[in-house]
């Protein structure tokens, strides 16, 4: 394990990527409906139809940002290009960082049509905030302007 490459930033990101995945296989969206006396509660998960293109981007996001740290950071043998198609890592985690925590907020304000948020949602919404945060954090480290030219 390389302990120099794991900051703060990244372990922020590393974790909220984790959370992001976790959060993904549980209830995003609850519906309750009552059939023969008995109230039922149905579930949607990101993996659902219904939800599958969409959400499924957000989860896309934390595993990447995620997934590039646990590499950089635990992968002895691996090497990760500085750039990938002229962006610089503090670049795409600040672009993928942003997406994940603006759509996640997008689904909190929109109309949900009799649905409620489940547990899953809301663990996504805080890692894609904490996704967001640990992108910040990092170019706040690396004491770089990400928006330089390329």
């Amino acid at each position: 394990m390389n302990q120099t490459k794991l900051s703060p930033a990244n372990i922020v990101i590393l974790a909220a990527g984790i959370l992001m995945l976790i959060g993904s296989f549980l209830a995003f969206y609850e519906f309750s409906f009552a059939l023969a006396g008995a109230t039922h509660t149905e579930s949607i998960s990101t993996w659902s139809s219904g939800l599958f293109g969409i959400a499924t981007t957000i989860v896309i996001c934390g595993v990447i940002m995620g997934g590039q740290v646990a590499l950089n950071a635990f992968g002895s043998n691996v090497s990760i290009p500085d750039k990938v198609l002229g962006f610089s890592w503090d670049q795409i985690h600040l672009a993928l960082g942003f997406q994940a925590a603006l759509m996640m907020i997008a689904f909190l304000v929109t109309s949900r049509a009799g649905l409620s948020l489940g547990v899953g949602f809301w663990l996504m919404l805080v890692a894609g905030i904490g996704l967001l945060v640990g992108a910040i954090m990092r170019v706040a480290g690396a004491k770089s302007n990400p928006f330089t030219a390329i």
